[in-house]
This record gives C-alpha cells, sequence and structure tokens, in this order.
C-alpha cells in the first residue's frame, strides 16, 4: 500500500502536552539573563519544562552522557548541561519521528538538533531564552513553562532555514517544512512563526530574530554548530533535490505544443501555391480553346466543303439513358440496338480529328458491347466522332488536345487486355452461374456452413489488455512479471460523499466546512458501518476485505480491514462524535500527522490525509476547509474469494442507490472494481434497440429504393426489389457471421469494435455492388423498351451476362483494394485493430464470393418475377410491365449534377481550389490531434459513475499508486547492500531514489509525486537506529506488539550481511504499535509486499520502490503521467550498470497503445492507401493515372477525416483507427468505381468521360452508399454512450459525407481538369 504520511508538525518543535492551567503571569523580569545559569530544568509532569530561577547546571553521569550521544551529541563533550535525563528522553522518542521528515539530509538534522538542544541543554541559556508566559501548580508549587521567546541571530535562523527548506521526508516524499507552514508558500518568516506558534503545541516559542549578536543584555543564539545542507555531517551528505546548494542536472521537458505561428504561414502559403496553379491551368485551358476555336471557325469558313469528302461518317454525340445527348438534343435511335454504320478508314484532318482508336479485337459478333468496333465481318473500323456546336469546342479542355493535333487517346496494351479480359470473365462467370445454379447455391451453402462451424469457438473480449496490447508488448509483460513477483493486492470501493448545499459551522474559535459537522459526519459514519454490514451469502465484509496484518486480530477481524477514512483518526467511535471541540482537534492534529500512534488506522496503517480528504486548496493545505469526504474500502484480490466480492460490490452499489434516494441533502458518488465493466455492459444493452433500428432501418431502404419509381401503386411493385433487398442484405450479415466464425476457428477473440463496425463496412460496400448490380439490370430493361424488343423470360441469361459484363470489373477492382488494404491492416500491432483487419478481409471475400453468386442467383428469381408480370411481395398479383421512371436521385445525378457540375471550366477549378486548401487545413490540423479516450465516453448518460468521475477529477488530492520495480540485470539474486548496488538504488546521485525524488521536483513532471517509499531507506534511516523497534532473543526477532522481557536490542555494530538481511526481513514482518509504548515504525503494513527474497534469505530477487502520480483526470494526463515514469526509469538505466528498472502502475497496459498509435495510424492507412493504388493500377491496365486518381482520392478522404477530428473533438485512439481504415475501405468503394467507369468510357474528351462516370456510378454511390449509411446513422445520434455517439454517429457521419464530396464532386471535376 502506497503510503503519503504527512510530517508531524507538532513534533518539529520541543514538546507537546496538555497544559494544567491555574493561573498565567509574566515572567520576563522575574528571570535575569545571567551566563552559567539554568532557567529551563527537568519535565512538570509533561514534556513542557519547568521553570527555575537561576538553577545550577547538571554536571552529565554516565547514563547521561549515553542519552546525550542519541539527543544532542554537540553537547557530549560539555562540562555541564541543564538538560535533566527525562527531557532528553522525551526528546529521543521525538527525534524518532522527527528524522523521518528531515532525516535525509544529515545537515538539516544536526541543526534540528543543534537548536532543539541549545534550548533545553545549553549552560548559557539565560543568554537567549526569555520565559514570558508560565503556570503554577498548586498541587506541587512546579511552574510550567507555556511561552518563550528565542533570541537567534540572522545568520543562524537563515543557514537553518536554507538547510532544511528543500528536505523532502522519507515516507511521502513531501517537503517537509511546507507542513510546518501548512501552505505551500513558507519562507523563512512563516517558518519561524509556525514552528513556534500553533495549534498542536502548548509551548509558544517567539522566535526573534537578531541582526546583531547582542541585543540589549541577550545574546541571541549564534551559529557556531550550524551546518549548511552542502557540508558532509557524520560522513553523510544531503542529495541535490534536498540541497539547493548542490545543482541537480536540469531537466528538459520537449515542447510538443503545435505552434500555430508557423504551421498557419505554411498552410497559407501552400493553399495559395495550390489556387495559383489551379488558376494558371485554367486560364491555359482557355487560351488554347480560343486558339484552336479560331482555326475550327477557319476550317469551318473556307476549308470545310475541301474536307467533306473525307468527312463521311456521321457525328455521333453521347447519348443518355432518355435519349438526349450531351448538350440536350435528341440522338437517333438505332433499331435493335445496331451500330452506326462507320467505314473501314476515315482520314483525319490535321487540326480536326476526333477518333478514339482501339486494337483489334477477336472477332465477336455476338458482344453488344463491344459489336459497334467492327463491320458486319469482324473486321475493326475508325470510330469517329465529330464533336461540333455552332463552331466552338464543346468541351473546355479540348485545347489542350488540339494542341497534340489530335483527340486520339491510345490504350495501353495491358489495359486493351483487361478491357477484353474483365468483361468476359465477368460474362463467364454469370453464364456458370446460370446455367448451373443449383450446383452454385449447394457450394456456397456447405462453404457458409464451414465458416459459421467457428461459432462453437466464439468469444468476445473486454479485457483491456487484450484489446490494447500484444502479446508480447513491454507492459503487458511488465504486468505479469509484477504479479507474479508482488501478486494483486486488493480491489477498492470507494464511496464519495459531499454536502448538496456547502456549509460551515463554527468550533473552537474558527470556522470549519460542512463536511466536518457532527450530523454530516454521523451520516457518513452510519453509511459507512452499514456498507461493512452487508451479507451476502453468510459472507460480510470482514471475511472478504483486504488485511494487511492478515489474521493478527482473531478477536475483531474487521479492525483489520484497510479500510481508510478519517472515522480512522477517532478510532472509529461515533461517540466521539458527539463532542466537535475535541473531534475537530483531533481531526486537525492527524490531518498534519498521519504518522503519529494515536492517528494510525486499526490496522496498524496511517489513513493518508490526501485520500481520506477532497476538496481542500492544494497550494495552501488547509485541510479543515474540504468539502469532500471519501471512505475507500479495500478487499482482498485473491482469485478464490473473487465470486463472493463480485455479490458483495454488487450489493454495496444497490445498497448505495438506495441512499441516493433517501439522503436529498447528501451528493452521494460511489465506485466499485467492477463498476467501469458494469456500466460499459449496461450502456451496450441499453444501445441495442438504437443498433438494432439502425440496421433496420438502413434494410428498410435499401428494399424501398432499390428499385425503380412508377406513377402506380401496381407499377411501384412490379419494378420494386424489396424481397431482393432484403436477401443482398441477408447476404451482408451471412458475411459478416461467417467471418466471425472463421477467425473463431483460429481461436481469435472477437471484441465490440469488430461487432459494432464490421456491419457497417459490408454494409456500405455490399450495398453499392447490390445497387450496381441491379441498376444495371434496370438499365438493359429500359434500353430494350426503347428499342420495342421482346422482353420475356429466355432473356434474362442474356441480360444477366450483359450486366456482369458491365459491372464485374469495377465490383473486382474495388473489392481486391479492400481486401488487400485490411488484409496488410493486421499488420498492425495492436490486438484489436489486428482483429478488426482479419474480420474485414474474410467478411469482403466472402461478400464478393456470396454477391457474385448467391445474389446473382436472386436477381434471377426476381428477374422472372419482374418478366412475368408479378408484383413484389404480392407475387400472385400481375401487373403490365411498363418503362419504369427514374428514382429521385438517379433523375438528380443524371439530369442535374452531372450537366452543370462541369459547365464550364470554373466551376470544376473552383471545386479543386477548395477541396485542396480544405486538405490542406486539415493537414495542419493533424498535429493537434488528441490522443486518448476518456472513461466517461464509455458510459451511459445517466450513469451513476459521472458523479463520481467529476467528483474524482476536480476533488482529489493524489493520483493512481505506481512503483519503480528492480532487479538485477543478468537475472540473478541482487545483494542491496553491496556497495555499488546500494549506490545505485539508493546512495548516488543518479541512484533510482534520487533520480525520482529529482523528476518528482520538477515542475515539467507534474504527475510524479515526490521521492517515494523506499523499504531499504526507510529500515536503514528509520527502524534500525530506533531503539524500540530491532529487538531480539538470540536468533528470534522480538515483534514490537510482544512481550519483549527476555529480549534485548539488536546489535547494530560490525553487521554482516547475513544481519543486515535478517534484520531488513524482521523489518518487514514487523507490526507496528498505535499505543504509543513501542515502536510504530514496523513494515508489515507499508512494506509487506515491497521485496522478494531470495530462497537463501542472502539478497533479493526483485523490489519495488513505491510513489504516487498526481490527479489525472483526463486521458491526456494518464498517457503523459505513464510517460513521465518511464523517462525515470530510462534515465536510471541508463546510468546503471548492476540493477535493470521498470515503471508500473495498474493503468499502464491500457495506455501503452499510445507509445505508438500515431506511428500505428500512419502506417497502417499508409500501407493500405499504398496497396490500393497497387491493385488499382494492376485492375485498371496499369493505367497510372488512373491509380493515381483512386490514391490521390482516398489520401485526401482520409487526411480530411483525421483533420476533422480535430475540430470535432473526436481523439484518436483504438476506436478511431478502426474507422479511420475504415474510412479508407469507403472511400476506396466510391473511388475505384467512378474512375474505372471514367476509363471505360467510350466518349472523347475529359468533360464527356467524367460525365459518363458520374452518371453511370453516381446514383449508386448516392443512393447505395450514402443514402444507407446517412439513414443508419442518424439514428445513433440518439444513443446513450457517449462512445456510439462520438465515435459512430459523428465520426460515420462525417466519413459518409468527405466520400460522398469527394466522390461525387471532386473526383469529377479532377477528372475533367487533368482526367488522361
Amino acid at each position: 500500500m502506497n503510503l503519503t504520511n504527512r510530517p508531524l508538525l507538532q513534533l518539529i518543535v520541543l514538546s507537546v502536552c496538555l497544559v494544567v492551567s491555574v493561573y498565567t503571569a509574566d515572567y520576563t523580569d522575574n528571570y535575569k539573563h545571567v551566563p552559567g545559569q539554568c532557567i529551563l530544568q527537568n519535565s512538570c509532569g509533561s514534556s513542557l519544562p519547568c521553570a527555575q530561577n537561576t538553577s545550577d547546571p547538571i554536571t552529565p553521569d554516565e547514563d547521561h552522557i549515553a542519552l546525550l550521544k542519541t539527543a544532542c551529541p554537540m553537547y557530549v563533550d560539555a562540562e555541564n548541561v541543564c538538560c535533566a535525563k527525562d527531557q532528553l528522553e522525551d526528546f529521543i522518542k521525538q527525534l524518532d519521528v522527527v528524522k523521518n521528515i528531515i532525516g535525509g539530509c544529515e545537515a538539516c538534522y544536526w541543526d534540528f538538533q543543534a537548536i532543539e538542544c541549545a534550548f533545553f541543554c545549553d549552560v548559557n541559556q539565560h543568554q537567549f531564552i526569555q520565559i514570558t508566559n508560565a503556570t503554577l501548580n498548586e498541587t506541587d508549587s512546579k511552574t510550567t513553562v507555556i511561552g518563550v521567546r528565542y533570541f537567534i541571530t540572522k545568520d543562524a535562523a537563515k543557514r537553518i532555514y536554507n538547510a532544511c527548506k528543500n528536505v523532502r521526508d522519507s515516507i511521502s516524499g513531501g517537503i517537509g517544512i511546507v507542513y510546518v507552514c501548512g501552505s505551500a508558500d513558507c519562507d523563512q518568516d512563516t517558518f519561524y512563526l509556525k514552528l513556534g506558534d500553533n495549534a498542536y503545541t502548548e509551548l509558544k516559542i517567539e522566535f526573534v530574530i537578531a541582526d546583531t549578536s547582542t541585543v540589549d543584555y541577550v545574546k541571541p543564539y549564534t551559529d557556531k554548530d550550524i551546518y549548511d545542507c552542502k557540508d558532509t555531517v557524520n560522513g553523510k551528505t544531503c542529495s541535490c533535490m534536498d540541497c539547493e546548494e548542490k545543482i541537480c542536472p536540469i531537466i528538459v521537458d520537449e515542447d510538443t505544443t503545435v505552434n500555430w505561428h508557423y504551421t498557419l504561414p505554411i498552410g497559407l502559403a501552400l493553399c495559395l501555391v495550390w489556387m495559383i496553379v489551379v488558376l494558371v491551368l485554367t486560364f491555359r485551358h482557355k487560351s488554347k480553346s480560343a486558339s484552336n476555336n479560331t482555326e475550327i471557325k477557319s476550317v469551318g469558313a473556307g476549308g470545310l466543303d475541301n474536307k467533306a469528302a473525307e468527312l463521311t461518317s456521321p457525328v455521333s454525340i453521347h447519348e443518355t439513358p432518355n435519349g438526349q445527348n450531351d448538350y440536350g438534343t435528341s440522338s437517333p435511335t438505332r433499331p435493335n440496338g445496331a451500330s452506326p454504320t462507320r467505314p473501314n478508314d476515315v482520314p483525319l484532318s490535321p487540326s480536326l480529328s476526333v477518333a478514339s482508336t482501339i486494337s483489334p479485337l477477336p472477332n465477336s459478333p455476338t458482344d453488344p458491347e463491344l459489336n459497334h468496333h467492327y463491320s458486319e465481318n469482324g473486321t475493326h473500323v475508325e470510330e469517329v466522332q465529330v464533336m461540333l456546336s455552332n463552331g466552338n469546342s464543346p468541351d473546355f479542355e479540348d485545347g489542350l488536345e488540339y494542341e497534340n493535333k489530335s483527340l486520339i487517346t491510345k490504350r495501353e496494351p495491358l489495359y486493351q487486355c483487361w478491357l477484353r479480359l474483365g468483361p468476359r470473365i465477368g460474362e463467364a462467370w454469370s453464364n456458370m452461374v446460370y446455367d448451373y445454379w443449383y450446383l452454385v447455391l449447394l457450394i456456397c451453402f456447405i462453404l457458409t456452413a464451414l465458416c459459421c462451424g467457428g461459432w462453437y469457438n466464439f468469444r468476445i473480449t473486454t479485457d483491456p489488455v487484450e484489446l490494447w496490447t500484444s502479446e508480447d508488448s513491454v507492459s503487458r509483460m511488465q504486468k505479469i512479471d509484477y504479479d507474479s513477483q508482488f501478486g494483486t493486492t486488493y480491489r477498492t470501493c470507494q464511496l464519495v460523499v459531499k454536502e448538496k448545499s456547502p456549509s460551515t459551522f463554527g468550533v473552537n474559535n474558527k470556522i470549519v466546512n460542512g463536511v466536518f459537522n457532527p450530523d454530516f459526519l454521523k451520516q457518513v459514519y452510519d453509511m459507512m458501518v452499514d456498507i461493512e454490514s452487508l451479507n451476502v451469502g453468510n459472507v460480510t465484509y470482514s471475511d472478504l476485505c483486504y488485511k494487511p496484518l492478515g489474521e493478527f486480530n482473531k478477536t475483531h477481524p474487521k479492525e483489520d480491514c484497510a479500510t481508510l477514512s478519517v472515522f480512522q483518526w477517532i478510532d472509529n467511535n461515533r461517540s466521539v462524535l458527539d463532542n466537535p471541540a475535541d473531534y475537530i482537534k483531533r481531526m486537525e492534529l492527524c490531518a498534519e500527522a498521519t504518522a503519529l500512534p494515536e492517528c494510525l488506522a486499526s490496522f496498524r496503517g496511517p489513513s493518508a490525509t490526501n485520500i481520506v480528504l477532497g476538496g481542500y486548496d492544494a497550494v495552501k493545505l488547509n485541510y479543515m476547509d474540504s468539502t469532500t469526504l471519501p471512505v475507500t474500502f479495500a478487499l482482498d484480490g485473491s482469485a478464490a474469494k473473487l465470486e463472493n466480492i463480485l455479490k458483495w460490490e454488487t450489493a454495496m452499489k444497490d445498497y448505495l442507490l438506495e441512499q441516493m434516494g433517501r439522503r436529498p441533502d447528501l451528493k452521494i458518488a460511489f465506485s466499485t472494481d467492477r463498476a467501469l465493466e458494469d456500466e460499459i455492459d449496461r450502456a451496450s444493452h441499453a444501445d441495442i434497440f438504437t443498433i438494432v433500428l439502425s440496421y433496420i432501418l438502413m434494410f428498410v431502404y435499401v428494399g424501398v429504393t432499390l428499385g425503380d419509381m412508377d406513377c402506380s401503386v401496381k407499377g411501384c411493385l412490379l419494378n420494386s426489389k424489396a424481397l431482393l433487398g432484403v436477401g443482398g442484405v441477408v447476404i451482408v450479415l451471412v458475411s459478416v457471421v461467417s467471418a466471425l466464425g472463421v477467425t473463431s476457428y483460429a481461436g481469435l477473440p472477437t471484441t465490440l469494435i469488430v461487432i459494432e463496425v464490421i456491419p457497417f463496412l459490408i454494409l456500405a460496400v455490399g450495398v453499392d455492388n447490390v445497387y450496381i448490380m441491379v441498376q444495371g439490370i434496370q438499365r438493359i430493361i429500359c434500353e430494350k423498351i426503347e428499342r420495342e424488343e421482346t422482353l420475356n423470360t429466355s432473356a434474362i441469361r442474356g441480360m444477366l451476362s450483359s450486366m456482369m459484363r458491365d459491372v464485374f470489373p469495377s465490383m473486382i477492382l474495388s473489392s481486391l483494394c479492400q481486401m488487400v488494404a485490411f488484409a496488410l491492416g493486421s499488420l498492425s500491432f495492436m490486438p484489436s485493430v489486428q482483429n478488426f483487419a482479419y474480420n474485414a478481409t474474410i467478411a469482403l471475400l466472402m461478400n464478393f464470393i456470396l454477391q457474385t453468386t448467391v445474389f446473382l442467383i436472386l436477381i434471377r428469381v426476381d428477374l422472372m418475377r419482374q418478366l412475368n408480370g408479378r408484383l413484389d411481395i404480392l407475387c400472385c398479383i400481375k401487373a403490365e410491365l411498363n418503362k419504369p421512371d427514374r428514382g429521385p436521385v438517379r433523375w438528380f445525378i443524371e439530369e442535374f449534377w452531372a450537366k452543370y457540375l462541369l459547365i464550364n471550366k470554373w466551376i470544376p477549378a473552383f471545386i479543386l481550389i477548395f477541396f485542396g486548401c480544405f486538405t490542406i487545413a486539415n493537414v495542419m490540423l493533424i498535429p493537434d490531434l488528441k490522443l486518448g479516450l476518456e472513461p466517461t465516453m464509455a458510459l451511459p448518460s445517466d450513469s451513476y459513475l459521472l458523479d463520481y468521475y467529476h467528483i474524482a477529477y476536480t476533488d482529489y488530492r493524489i493520483g493512481p499508486g505506481m512503483s519503480f520495480v528492480f532487479k538485477s540485470r543478468d537475472g540473478s539474486p541482487l545483494d542491496v547492500y553491496e556497495e555499488r548496488t546500494y549506490g545505485e538504488l539508493i546512495s548516488n546521485q543518479n541512484s533510482l531514489l534520487k533520480t525520482i525524488g529529482k523528476y518528482g521536483e520538477s515542475p515539467s513532471y507534474q504527475y510524479i509525486i515526490g521521492e517515494g517509499g523506499s523499504f531499504i531507506k526507510y529500515f536503514s534511516d528509520s527502524w534500525l537506529d530506533s531503539e524500540p523497534c530491532c529487538w531480539n532473543n538470540g536468533d528470534e526477532f522480538c515483534p514490537s506488539i510482544k512481550d519483549r522481557t527476555d529480549c534485548s536490542a539488536c546489535p547494530q555494530t560490525n553487521m554482516t550481511t547475513d544481519t543486515k538481511y535478517k534484520y531488513l526481513q524482521w523489518f518487514i514482518s514487523d507490526i507496528p504499535r498505535t499505543d504509543g509504548s513501542g515502536c510504530s515504525k514496523g513494515g508489515a503494513v507499508s512494506y509487506a509486499n515491497s521485496a522478494k527474497f531470495s530462497p537463501s534469505n542472502r539478497s533479493v530477487i526483485s523490489g519495488r520502490f513505491t510513489s504516487s502520480h498526481g490527479v489525472l483526470s483526463t486521458s491526456h494526463a494518464f498517457i503523459t503521467a505513464r510517460q513521465q515514469a518511464l523517462v525515470i526509469a530510462d534515465e536510471v538505466n541508463s546510468n546503471s550498470k548492476i540493477i535493470e528498472v521498470y515503471a508500473y502502475s495498474s493503468f499502464y497496459p491500457y495506455y501503452e497503445q499510445y507509445d505508438t498509435i500515431v506511428r500505428e495510424c500512419a502506417v497502417n492507412l499508409a500501407v493500405t492507401i499504398v496497396a490500393t493504388f497497387l491493385v488499382a493500377l494492376v485492375m485498371l491496365g496499369f493505367q497510372l493515372h488512373a491509380a493515381l486518381c483512386v490514391m490521390l482520392s482516398v489520401t485526401m478522404c482520409a487526411a480530411d477525416m483525421i483533420g476533422s477530428m480535430v475540430y470535432l473533438n473526436i481523439p484518436l485512439n483504438a476506436i478511431s483507427l478502426v474507422n479511420l481504415l475504415l474510412s479508407v475501405g469507403i472511400a476506396v468503394e466510391f473511388s475505384a468505381n467512378i474512375v474505372q467507369a471514367y476509363t471505360t468510357s467510350k466518349e472523347v474528351g475529359r468533360t464527356n468521360k467524367a460525365r459518363h462516370a458520374l452518371r453511370k456510378t453516381g446514383p449508386a454511390i448516392v443512393s447505395g452508399i450514402a443514402m444507407t449509411n446517412f439513414v443508419g446513422v442518424i439514428v445513433l445520434a440518439a444513443a446513450k454512450s457517449q462512445l456510439f455517439v462520438v465515435f459512430y454517429f459523428r465520426m460515420f457521419f462525417t466519413i459518409n459525407v468527405l466520400c460522398v464530396a469527394h466522390t461525387i464532386v471532386f473526383l469529377p471535376a479532377f477528372l475533367a481538369f487533368l482526367g488522361d
């Protein structure tokens, strides 16, 4: 257990006692400053000194000298002293505690002894001590001194203060004099004021700091026995952390803050450069077009007739599905789909040539898609398209092509190969599925069944260690090592209570906050007792609690439970609360000095102030202004009691939820060890309805919008594809289920991220292919109806093969890009990302297989229904098949958006400028992206834990405990008392202990508190040197709590290594006393699990020094705290040759991911994008420009999404990283389809090709992916968990907006501008 005891304010002064006051008087004039005479001597029935009128000094005897060696070594050689033996004995008891505070700096400790010993031992005390107040006890006629003036020279006062002002106590690692002053602002004047006059001692000392050595007849105490902290005293020196005069190495904290003074100008400059480039290209287009248009007009005026013989072929203008060309005029119809007659060879004018030359293909007169390239006998012909519109070039970019004297775009050989191969594979595959549909269904059923068979091994993991850390990660290995060496000690449950309406009340002539009101304290006490009395299956808190002393107290086992509260300071006695004056005084005392025997808890350990009080000012340390009262229950961490502990924690939760309603004046918050996991689970269950509703709405939308529109009800139902849409969605779900089965075969656990994200991804990708396939069939039906061809079931085979020939290349392109990208994503070191990548890859593969087989068969069945005139769903009712109307989305894309988006050169130029600057701005924001995942995000909006976290973040004054674990570098047992080893652990300038303290003092390392607890140092400096602690009877140890009649003090001279280790183990097993009659420094409570000894007990296998983090209220604080601890461990390791150190706290494994998540994100995105480029390059026939277009669009989507996360306040973590990979997948699906349509377009000119690609794929993209996802995502805004709202609603919505914008706005404009 991490101890953070307060230094002992009242023991820094000479005496503490209760005063028996009869009358007071001013003794200033009664006691003269007579050299060689004592005015303070003996103890008047307590620790307070007796007043003597010029009493003779004492000549010390042998026993007296022995006491002086321990208490006042500077007076050992004095002939006479004023201090009696009883005074020295009392002072020695006080020094035991004082040494814990300032003993780390021998010079400071010596100075304290010197100034105190001069006070009551120096024979010249008359010269610098003046009695100002005393009381007379009529019983024994003794005068007890309760007020003095202590005259001290300015130099002496300054040197004592400077020697002690930076010294840290050996228990908590805090600055000792801060607790003397009661504030972090502790200057010299305040120090001496509070040192002599405070609420915890009856002896009031007024320190008078004199400028000269003589003031009137007073001779102030000088600095003759004072040392500076840099001096060596008794062979010991202060460390650089304890002594300002020793310079520690400077710690430079790297500033990782984004400097907007540099990034903003860079971003603006890049935007300006991009704008200039686009505008220059635009004006260049305009200039070229104007020049060539002049040439065209010249040809048309004088030479066109001379060329008439050469231009014998008809003009061919791109035809839209409704028979309109790009310019709004009707195109000549071609009966029965015949191609217009073209001559075999047409000579081209050098200034007016619009043609597309296709390399000869094998004879394929039966291919309706390709037969217009051939004459009737199958020979290749030149396709000539002359585009003239009133003497002007139809495309705004044609000037560039005229510059090359030709509008011919020569196809690469590899592209020609794929142009032939892709459609033919699709056609052959369609025919195979059509002819052997029953066998295909059987194979797909068997394949799916085999994949789903893995569900027998299916399991979901919510263990953060399994989710965020790989099996060979450093933090995970360290957690395993730490648990094996020191064990999982305890679990914690915490009750936190505040007043809803803060109040104050007066007591002991002061005002304290309402949490110390007796009525408030009694309510909290009653709740604490009720919780400890909870009975779950005849098991109570005393059976389950963590007991640092084991089963030592058999008669009162509950008293050994490590329950931390202010009630431990009053011995858990409720009746004490009836007397506010007494318990307030006791609490004030214990808040400052938790290690006092009377302040120790029932389990013999301290109730640290920063654990049992909260809400006080962390700088002024005014504890009585606390506003929060925490009560911490520690439960046994052993697995044997876990089942009952979980039940008890549930009972505690139920009880406190009930108390929230019964105690309206209290603000009650609480947490149990299982609370966060339970609340996350509750949030998941609470949002099941929202998630299911989201998917249902997507299914309904697909079913309703998949078919074409019709004015009549029957016509609408006839052309509806509701059942087909349901079949497509079922295929998506089967793909997801199959993927989970396959990964379960491999023993991979499934995460909630996979369950929540994979269906969304596969639905997005799968629905897009469904829309593309169905709309391809609908186009074929419309064309056949326009050509007045007969439609019957015999034409289904040809219709399906034509559709697959058209859509198969784009389907396999997008699917392969996504599968390769996600497969490479599995190279991540983060298990949750790996799991997502595995499942996404397998699900995409299964989805592609099932869509090109089972869904193709479903389309066949639906076509049979439609061609037979049967309504969708209501199959018994028949209707006449007519040409359906296009849906609103398709009409908007084809008739409005594709036309006006590229109507002139300025709109694409503006689009490129806007999107380019938007991406640059987002890239500039990336360095400001936050990391982490706040615990409150995963909680439902009505969770009781929200109040607890709010109070913890605002009122707590201490964070999680931490340990620095050390062991030998070579794995052998470690001799901690060997000189070099001890130096690396304790005494060297760069030792582990001093390095912890050095960083704890640095303002840049605010999350590391103090020097921490070292069992080696505490054993050597406190327990071993304290006379009441180490006693033995031969080789047997005499514990502090046992009778020591037959025992003697341990010999400490010429100790061997065996003796030191024997004493060290005795110290760790020693139970501290709490009655003040013996040793209260035993390590059984504080250091029981701090070392693991070797079997020979002559060395240590491993050990730990404990410390604490500061208050950690955000993910950034947790991440930074861990990184700061790692810096300390790394520095120690770099300076050590014997020991090896690592830092550990319970939250470290969960936050290790943030060490590499930025690199993981960059590498994963880069790998997936490059993989997308390479696959696109191959599948697009090695057309480099086309593959680069896909990569550019995907990269811009990813960059814009990362930048958007900054201003949408979405941090980077495993969930958002998975979503970023998802954005790449969706962007690929969007971009690959439109680029593939562009490259296969038979139109001439970039603008016409871009229009054609947008008309062909735009409707499926918008209605298939975008609208489907929007419908499902909007529902998630109503989720109770902020996790869903932020990472699924907010992020998914943004992904869709960005992908749609880049696909139907940016990409067409870019292709029209720089497409070829």
